[in-house]
């Protein structure tokens, strides 16, 4: 079931809306026909009305519609995508959105899009630099804007009270604007905010949050995506990477040995000697994955790895082939097994994991028999024999992963593979 709904006035706009979700890790598709029983397999589904040219009523028709079929209990934002030179009927169909939701609804009016050069100021809005009524959106054939006063534009055709948050309100301490937020909704449902940079708007989405009230985000997109990114980090719903390793070669510790400097991971070594009881390796799976959900809070790259790592000595396959009255090939093969048996379990017990890294080709291939995918499909090629691809089926469809030979590469490749994860867009 999607957690995030954008109800776009066009096509342009819902298009742009899911490629800013995509900036923080979450699968969005934008559609032309709303279908309530169809399985979009997405995190967030932005539906566009085409309503930004019709007249008020057929306008507040089509958003309340929308809304209907697409609202559930799970949802964690909502959006009323407008455009961001405020054309269309923007009041209208904030009616639409808070009449169809729940009574404690909030809505929160953020106009500005500093990256696109909108900003607002003491209820201004400036394009370019230049007075909105200036700009190209001013003199727009069909939908012109006669005014730069972006309460005027808001409140145009809305039917509920609203407050308007100047600089100087935003400028405050967050406890402050928190305080005056909690007043105004007391006599508002609608909350409309000045913004000139990106900082703004994510001061702003920390004080909505620290709030704790319901709300649509009404804007052209960088406030709904800094306010989703502060929700998922208040829910800890941020996407992480699981990394498994469980190759020896020189390459591989000396790539281990590179990251762990370079990024703050979350390292769990499992013991090798504990695999070859049934009890003893339950019991060291169990262990790892406690010791995983401890960190899972405060980390978003995790290791897991049976390699040699500084001083260690690598795991002597031989001498344990010989013991336990086997081949070493067997031996290779219990250790991919167990390794890959408890990423298979934090990704299945965590649920917080967007991604993971697995080097050696014993491990990935063990790995995707665990998760019963019937295949990846394969994006790119991060560098030569290290793919980036999705999970196609399985447990966890559309899970990313990079795969890597345990010789490939120099010292950096783990990094480059991890920025490939998360800045797949």
């Amino acid at each position: 079931m999607q957690k995030y709904i954008v109800i776009a006035d066009d096509l342009t706009g819902s298009n742009a809306t899911c490629s800013l979700f995509k900036k923080i890790g979450l699968r969005a598709a934008s559609i032309l026909k709303l279908q309530g029983d169809i399985n979009y397999d997405v995190d967030v589904i932005s539906y566009s009305t085409a309503s930004r040219g019709l007249d008020k009523e057929e306008a507040y028709k089509k958003v309340s519609e929308a809304i209907k079929i697409l609202k559930n209990k799970d949802v964690l934002v909502y959006n009323k995508r407008i455009d961001s030179t405020l054309r269309g009927n923007i009041g209208t169909e904030i009616n639409a959105m808070l009449d169809n939701l729940e009574d404690d609804r909030i809505a929160v009016v953020i106009p500005s899009y500093p990256d696109s050069g909108r900003i607002v100021v003491n209820k201004t809005m400036l394009v370019n630099g230049v007075l909105l009524e200036n700009s190209d959106a001013g003199k727009d054939p069909k939908t012109p804007i006669k005014t730069s006063c972006v309460e005027s534009l808001i409140q145009k055709g809305i039917k509920y009270s609203s407050t308007y948050f100047t600089l100087s309100d935003i400028e405050q301490p967050i406890e402050e604007i928190v305080k005056k937020i909690q007043e105004a909704i007391k006599k508002s449902r609608v909350l409309i905010f000045d913004a000139v940079n990106n900082e703004d708007i994510i001061k702003i989405s920390k004080a909505i949050i620290n709030s704790d009230i319901n709300i649509v985000t009404v804007d052209p997109g960088p406030f709904t995506l800094y306010y989703s990114k502060e929700l998922q980090k208040k829910n800890h719903l941020e996407k992480k990477i699981l990394m498994v390793i469980g190759s020896v070669t020189a390459t591989t510790k000396k790539q281990i040995e590179y990251i762990l400097q370079e990024e703050d991971i979350f390292l769990v070594k499992m013991k090798v000697e504990d695999f070859f009881e049934k009890e003893t390796c339950l019991k060291e799976i169990e262990r790892v994955i406690s010791y995983i959900k401890k960190g899972i809070a405060s980390y978003d790259l995790f290791l897991v790895t049976t390699s040699p790592i500084g001083d260690e000595k690598k795991a002597d396959l031989q001498k344990l082939a010989e013991n336990l009255n086997t081949t070493v090939e067997e031996i290779s093969k219990i250790i991919a097994n167990t390794l890959t048996e408890t990423v298979v379990k934090i990704l299945k017990e965590t649920e917080k994991f967007e991604g993971v890294y697995s080097s050696g080709g014993d491990i990935t291939i063990a790995l995707l028999e665990k998760l019963k995918a019937i295949g990846v499909e394969i994006r790119e090629e991060v560098i030569p024999l290290a793919a980036y691809g999705r999970l196609i089926g399985g447990d966890f469809p559309n899970l990313k992963l990079v795969s890597k030979g345990g010789m490939v590469g120099d010292e950096k490749t783990i990094k480059l593979c991890l920025h490939k994860i998360k800045n797949d867009i």
